[in-house]
């Protein structure tokens, strides 16, 4: 079996979940893949089904052949390398490689970790203890940023100045820091990287028409 004829499964909550990069993904290239909804309410994610793809019970999964994959950032970069032919990633031998691959672990180790944190703060009642680490997610925020934006400088994209799948990952996870209103003087002090943000979800690929909108204060 070829990966042009794999089949692709791929399991979500929503359109706008993290299997939205993957769907992303997978539209830019062409590739043919079916989707399999979950319904949270019905918790058909810590079902005994379920649980044999992804013991934690999270999506994204994607059944990938017979291979089953979860990690959204995991499942993009498998996907890549079985259509190189599609130019989403470096070919492995290709010296712009080593770039591709540390902004795949940027998105899912940085900026991924950093929405987290940011959402775990607001479970934490208003005081000291949670303003002190707000300082420290917008330090860390701004230290990101900084990377981010001395690429965008000169050039469009990540790697190679070739729209690919680090692109895909990095925007999906910038979007969403978008929405932590406490964040936003940070967000807006790059405005080369808020540009970046809009012009990738700008791509028809990207359009899902069910994104959420950030509350801007």
């Amino acid at each position: 079996m070829t990966s042009k004829n794999i089949p692709i499964r791929l399991y979500g909550f929503a359109s706008f979940d993290r299997s939205a990069k993957v769907r992303w993904l997978l539209k830019e290239m062409g590739v043919a893949y079916e989707d399999r909804w979950l319904d949270p309410e019905k918790k058909e994610n810590e079902g005994a089904a379920f649980l044999k793809l992804n013991p934690i019970g999270r999506v994204p999964v994607a059944e990938v052949g017979d291979k089953v994959m979860f990690e959204s950032g995991a499942i993009c970069a498998l996907i890549s390398d079985l259509h190189l032919d599609k130019g989403m990633a470096p070919a492995l031998d290709a010296p712009e490689r080593a770039d591709y691959q540390k902004w795949m672990y940027f998105a899912s180790a940085t900026i991924d970790t950093l929405q987290w944190c940011y959402e775990t703060l607001e479970e934490i009642p208003t005081g000291t203890v949670q303003s002190e680490k707000m300082k420290t997610l917008e330090n860390g925020l701004r230290d990101a940023l900084v990377a981010l934006d001395q690429v965008l400088a000169k050039d469009s994209f990540l790697v190679a100045n070739r729209f690919g799948t680090a692109d895909i990952c990095v925007s999906y996870q910038l979007y969403w820091l978008r929405f932590g209103p406490e964040l936003n003087t940070v967000m807006d002090a790059f405005p080369r990287v808020q540009s970046y943000i809009d012009r990738l979800f700008a791509r028809p690929a990207a359009e899902t028409g069910e994104w959420p909108r950030p509350i801007q204060l």
